[in-house]
């Protein structure tokens, strides 16, 4: 690697990121859709030997430790263009959750990635981060969603990653509720069987086509059918304590579909802006038994890539 530095000196920038769920049901590892919870990063200047960082009060106690992703993201652009990357000081304020199956790795890496952009002179193209996303990850769903904002499919293609943008109505809501039961991606990846019946198998692909066609037309018959899955969700539900109770209680306020966000723990749900918050509201109920604290929130679909300021 050549030791020529950065075509661009740091300056000040900044950028907010959107949170992600992933999956949605049937689309296990390649679907993503951005929300409106968000990670708020500034590089401030230049540190000395190590990157640097700075929570933000409200920020999870765990986010300095979280940061890694947020470092190798950055030195990964770096890299690609056979460039050392600067030493960065950088200050955080998130919203989203840690181990909640809310995108915050995937917020961090989208974060990383893009501030980094900013500072080669030969920058990458949305595709190339977006392949970086997955590759810092191991999977495209949630960096792929925060890179792009709105609903996304990412699918991995020999050389590179082929990311599509479905079409999502302005109509649609979601509801999010978790609790401070936390589950681990690795942990949640570990309940997975290692064969699945044929017949799920086959089933999968055509949930989606339904939820696809179901999200483009906010047609609740279309996303209730399109949201069935039985290739994850089975196997995680049973490790979130409520999850099972809470699904229920989320159908019965008027979700069309409730399932599990990405990993877990948090559950989303799709409906309108009429019954969103008596959704989360419901899902959160339903989780308070089992829990110290819950947190729910009504969101919208975090449209448009984010912006550098």
């Amino acid at each position: 690697m050549s030791n020529h530095g950065p075509a661009n000196h740091l300056r000040r920038a900044r950028l907010r990121v959107p949170c992600s769920t992933s999956n949605l049901g049937p689309g296990f590892d390649c679907l993503g859709l951005a929300l409106g919870l968000w990670l708020d990063v500034e590089l401030v200047g230049e540190a000395g030997d190590a990157h640097e960082l700075i929570a933000a009060e409200g920020t999870a106690r765990e986010w300095p430790q979280a940061s890694n992703l947020l470092f190798r993201a950055f030195d990964r652009v770096f890299a690609e263009r056979e460039l050392t990357a600067p030493r960065a000081r950088f200050a955080v304020r998130s919203e989203i959750p840690l181990e909640r199956g809310l995108g915050s790795s995937g917020a961090a890496v989208a974060a990383g990635l893009l501030l980094a952009n900013e500072f080669v002179s030969d920058r990458l193209a949305i595709g190339e981060l977006a392949r970086l996303g997955m590759e810092l990850e191991g999977h495209p769903d949630n960096s792929t969603a925060s890179l792009h904002g709105g609903c996304t499919l990412g699918v991995p293609l020999a050389g590179g990653l082929r990311v599509l943008q479905p079409e999502l109505s302005p109509r649609l809501r979601f509801a999010v509720a978790w609790s401070d039961a936390k589950l681990a991606t690795d942990r949640a990846r570990a309940a997975l069987p290692r064969e699945v019946p044929f017949a799920d198998a086959v089933e999968n692909p055509r949930r989606i086509a339904l939820l696809l066609e179901g999200l483009k037309r906010a047609d609740p018959d279309l996303i209730a059918a399109g949201g069935e899955d039985r290739l994850h969700v089975p196997y995680r539900l049973p490790l979130i304590p409520g999850g099972a109770e809470a699904l229920t209680a989320a159908r019965d306020a008027g979700a069309w579909l409730a399932t599990i966000s990405g990993a877990g723990s948090a559950l989303v749900a799709i409906t309108d802006a009429a019954c969103c918050d008596g959704v989360a509201r419901a899902m959160a109920d339903a989780l308070a038994p089992h829990a110290e604290w819950t947190e729910h929130h009504a969101l919208e679909a975090a449209l448009g890539a984010p912006r550098i300021a």
